[in-house]
This record gives structure tokens, sequence and C-alpha cells, in this order.
């Protein structure tokens, strides 16, 4: 876009040719100009450049930076267009082999490695979170993941003991689950006992011997 605008080669894509403006000193739509201060400025710019990558839609990072959806599909447009990826090992290859700034190179390899979920977290300082079963999921599948290493290790070794309190936690997890599962049963008893058979039996038509339980 400098080129075309050293070159006086106007665009005649709406947003691009909106971008040739702002750069010749003229005024640009709301989206532009903030995808343009967001791609001027190395902080903000690495942290949108990490949502795209891992494809984070533009209306959850609106939740979550409070920036404009249009906004975002502008930067997409302009400045970073994810689908410019063939596949994951290209994104892979581009996170991993990012070196413009140490800020940038962490973050995007942290959005590759932990994925969307944990990149909204990490940003949006408290403000997002998952429900407890994509928790006790990931919990059991790290779990797993670190006990497979370990069959490779002694088994006093730090890898192993570090299995083992993973599947500590994963067997917690899991625990919980069978609480709240005995819970549900429990409160389905008791709303059994307490109701009025025969109330039923005029409403439903249906005789009290003939309820299973």
């Amino acid at each position: 876009m400098r080129a075309a605008v050293d070159a006086g080669e106007r665009p005649s894509e709406k947003l691009e040719l909106e971008l040739y403006n702002l750069l010749q000193g003229n005024q640009a739509s709301v989206e532009v100009t903030k995808a343009h201060d967001i791609h001027a400025h190395t902080y903000k710019r690495e942290v949108m450049e990490s949502f795209l990558l891992v494809d984070v839609p533009a209306e959850e990072i609106e939740n979550i930076l409070k920036i404009p959806a249009a906004a975002t599909e502008a930067c997409k447009h302009l400045f970073f267009d994810p689908e410019a990826f063939e596949d994951e090992l290209d994104r892979i290859e581009y996170a991993y082999s990012y070196t413009r700034n140490d800020y940038g190179t962490e973050l995007k390899k942290f959005a590759m490695d932990l994925g969307r979920e944990s990149l909204k977290i990490r940003l949006s300082r408290g403000a997002y979170t998952v429900s407890s079963a994509t928790v006790q999921g990931e919990i059991r599948a790290t779990a797993y993941m670190i006990a497979q290493r370990a069959k490779t290790c002694s088994l006093t070794s730090d890898e192993a003991k570090e299995a083992l309190r993973w599947a500590q936690v994963a067997l917690k997890a899991s625990s919980d689950d069978e609480e709240r599962d005995a819970a549900g049963i429990e409160e389905i008893q008791m709303a059994l006992e307490e109701r009025d058979e025969t109330t039923n039996a005029e409403q439903s038509g249906v005789d009290p011997k003939d309820i299973v339980h």
C-alpha cells in the first residue's frame, strides 16, 4: 500500500482505497482508522495477530478487547489475513519462525500451542472463563499425555512424579463429576418421594401402581 501511495496508484477495493486515502493524510472510516492504529503499534498488533492466527471470530475479539468487529475484519483484510496460510503447518512454521519482537514471538507460540481458549483467558484479564466440563476435559487430556511421556522414564524420575500429581488431579476432576451426578440423582429421588401420586393420577389418568420409580 505504501508503494501504491508513492506511485499514485489508487486501489479499487473499498477498504484498500480508504487506507490509501488515510496514508495520504485524508480521513477514513472508523474501522479502517482503527485497523491502521492497531497495525502501527507493536503490542496492539501482536495481540490482534495472535487472535487471528488461531481463528478467533471477530465478535469474540470484540467481547474481549472491546474493538468493533468491523475493525477486526478490516485488520484481516488489510494487514493480517489468516486465510493466507494453506494449512496448520503453515501457521506453526509462521509462529515458530517469528522474530519481529519478543512479545509477539512468545504470544504467537502460546496461541498455537495452547489454542484459542487459553489465549482468550490470558488476554481478557479474567473476564472470560470456560465451562467446568472444558476444564476437566483439559485436565484429563494433560494427565494422559504426561502419563504417556512418563512411561519412558524411571519410576523415581521427576517426570514420573509429575505424572502422578497430574493423575491425582484428573481423578479428583472425575470424582467431582460423580458427586454432581449422585447429587442430581438424589434430587430426583426426593422429588419423586414428595409427589402427590393421587393428584397425578387425576391429572394424567395413570394409576399410581402403574408408575415406575
